[in-house]
């Protein structure tokens, strides 16, 4: 029950948003019936709430429910992906892809012209017992943050 620091990390909350219609899209209709209702309850439940901490220009905090903390450019776009396939897949309202559009905007101009993504969390070690340190990390590029970009991209070119 520490849940780091007690802080609601941007980055890896986004991987849980993509994991989950990922792994639905994966099992198919072998998904059991009461695992694909749990996975659904579950994403639609974070969708929501991201839906309320979204910052005024598109992006997401590095600490979700945050906002003295940065905007973060991999957690966006992993919001924004798992979002949009969620969407694609009918397992949340279509609605929420305004959420996932509004973040676009933001990430196209974190990209520069050669394509490297800016304002991406350096790599988050766990287990850190203040929120302060999530607000220290520094920000690099990183691969992890050109590839969740991507996603997001390729996800908002169906939308």
């Amino acid at each position: 029950r520490h849940n780091f620091a007690g802080g609601l990390w941007g980055r890896g909350n986004s991987w849980v948003t993509i994991a989950i219609p990922e792994l639905i899209g994966i099992l198919g209709d072998d998904c059991e019936p009461v695992i694909r209702r749990l996975l659904t309850e579950t994403l639609l439940n974070q969708v929501e709430a991201l839906k309320t901490y979204q910052a005024d220009n598109g992006m997401w905090h590095t600490l979700i429910d945050d906002p003295t903390s940065y905007v973060e450019a991999s957690a966006t776009s992993g919001f924004g992906y798992g979002i949009l396939k969620a969407v694609h897949m009918g397992l949340v309202d279509a609605a929420y892809a305004e959420n996932a559009k509004k973040a676009l905007a933001p990430i196209l101009k974190c990209i520069r012209e050669d394509g490297i993504v800016d304002q991406v969390s350096y790599g988050t070690a766990m287990g850190r017992e203040t929120k302060d340190f999530y607000k220290q990390i520094p920000l690099r590029q990183m691969p992890y943050g050109q590839a969740m970009a991507m996603l997001f991209l390729m996800a908002g070119e169906e939308a």
